[in-house]
């Protein structure tokens, strides 16, 4: 993996009951981490920016869609972020969805990104190198007292 940027988020818990939602103040802060506003927002659920997608029309996102299967073109984006379930549990339960496979999803996310463009995965673990990508940061968000950190490993799609 070699050497990356580290840094650490200090926010307070959620001001929704979504479950699965972003951390107050986060998504105020996603453009300037992903380094643009046009960017493809993988499993959106009810998030606010970028070209929200998701599985489920409830939460209306700007496109309901697979995201084993965008409709969008090559290189689209300027920059992707995505929050996918963290477990099958997750997904079944809380979401009642499939657990999204990995490769597929991922696939797609660096195809609609353009060369350059910056890519965060929201996890609880740091994420495996996405194919055609290098690691470049990993923001560790701490969250309340008996809460997990979330982590946000952000990489590059080479040129």
């Amino acid at each position: 993996m070699g050497r990356i940027k580290t840094s650490v988020m200090y926010l307070p818990r959620p001001a929704v009951k979504y479950p699965g939602c972003y951390p107050m103040h986060f998504e105020k802060r996603l453009a300037e981490i992903i380094e643009t506003e046009n960017y493809i927002h993988l499993f959106a659920g009810m998030t606010e920016t970028g070209m929200r997608v998701d599985i489920k029309n409830d939460v209306e996102p700007n496109v309901i869609a697979d995201a084993k299967h965008l409709p969008f073109a090559d290189s689209s984006f300027d920059g992707g972020m995505a929050d996918p379930p963290y477990k099958k549990e997750f997904a079944r339960n809380l979401y009642d969805v499939e657990y999204p496979k990995w490769s597929k999803w991922t696939r797609e996310l660096v195809r609609v990104v353009k060369p350059g463009g910056r890519i965060g995965i929201m996890q609880n673990y740091i994420v495996p190198r996405l194919v055609e990508c290098v690691y470049e940061e990993v923001i560790v968000i701490l969250l309340r007292i008996k809460q997990y950190p979330k982590l946000i490993t952000l990489q590059r799609k080479l040129l």
